[in-house]
């Protein structure tokens, strides 16, 4: 009996403080007008697609006049690059990380945006369902 209460208890306290189930929202695609994940809700980014982009330069560069440059998304106003490939460098000499992958989650309150207005995020929204 005595155990049958500590594993009642046990389960209590973990169901108490889980963060609940997902359920699938909408689909988001978002640009470059910055969107703020909801109260109860998580994004899942599955893709970036950057328009016009040459891959003969690794350059990276935030500016939208050289089409031909690798451009950044912004979460929390901090720029990610989705290289693929071996790192390289541009006429910079700025070395790229070739480890940003998606999907990447985001949290209620987390911002995000792409650099670009031709450039654009697809997003899953989920509710967050106790």
């Amino acid at each position: 009996m005595k155990n049958v209460f500590i594993i009642l208890f046990i389960s209590g306290f973990f169901t108490a403080f889980g963060q609940g189930n997902l359920q699938f929202n909408q689909v988001l695609r978002i640009n470059n007008i910055a969107q703020t994940v909801p109260v109860n809700k998580v994004w899942k980014i599955e893709s970036y697609m950057q328009s016009q982009t040459a891959l003969s330069d690794g350059t990276e560069i935030s500016t939208c006049n050289y089409l031909d440059r690798h451009h950044p998304f912004l979460i929390n106003t901090k720029p990610y690059y989705l290289i693929n490939g071996s790192p390289g460098h541009g006429s910079s000499g700025t070395y790229m990380a070739v480890g940003n992958q998606l999907p990447i989650w985001l949290k209620a309150g987390d911002i995000v945006q792409t650099t670009c207005v031709d450039n654009f995020l697809s997003i899953l929204e989920f509710n967050i369902v106790p």
